[in-house]
């Protein structure tokens, strides 16, 4: 190998080292979020389940069920991002995902929440954006839910 090729090589590797090395850690520790979590309010009109999961083949992920009649509408299972209250906590309290339903698109995000009692809730957040030419108004609405 001569000199040019060899300086290259290990130039290459060495940026390859570097890019690969500077990634952002979602936290590990998933306990506080993973589970199901029903609307406190059941005639919300919004989000009344929300499934989040944590495994090992799909990853970290979320599943909404909205308010319809008989049976809830399962949103379907999308891939979420989780966060600490902190940079050194490696424990997640909050996520974020975001559902593309074609008419519309839905951003969720949660945050545990605890009241003066000791109360452990979700506190989710979903805005909901519609597609250029609906005329229906973008809109947010936040709701709290008790893990099952």
């Amino acid at each position: 190998m001569n000199f040019k090729k060899f300086t290259s090589f290990f130039i290459g590797l060495a940026l390859f080292a570097a890019a690969n090395s500077a990634f952002a850690l979602q936290p590990s520790n998933t306990t506080n979020l993973v589970g199901t979590w029903v609307n406190v309010n059941p005639t919300s009109g919004g989000i009344v389940k929300i499934v989040v999961s944590q495994n090992l083949f799909t990853g970290f992920t979320i599943n909404t069920f909205g308010s319809c009649t008989p049976t809830p509408c399962n949103h379907g299972i999308i891939s979420a991002s989780r966060f600490s209250d902190n940079v050194s906590s490696t424990v997640a309290q909050g996520l974020s995902g975001q559902y593309n339903f074609g008419f519309s698109t839905m951003l969720v995000t949660a945050q545990r929440v605890y009241d003066i009692d000791g109360g452990n809730f979700l506190q989710l957040v979903t805005q909901t954006k519609f597609a250029a030419g609906d005329t229906r108004n973008d809109y947010s609405r936040t709701e709290m839910f008790r893990k099952q």
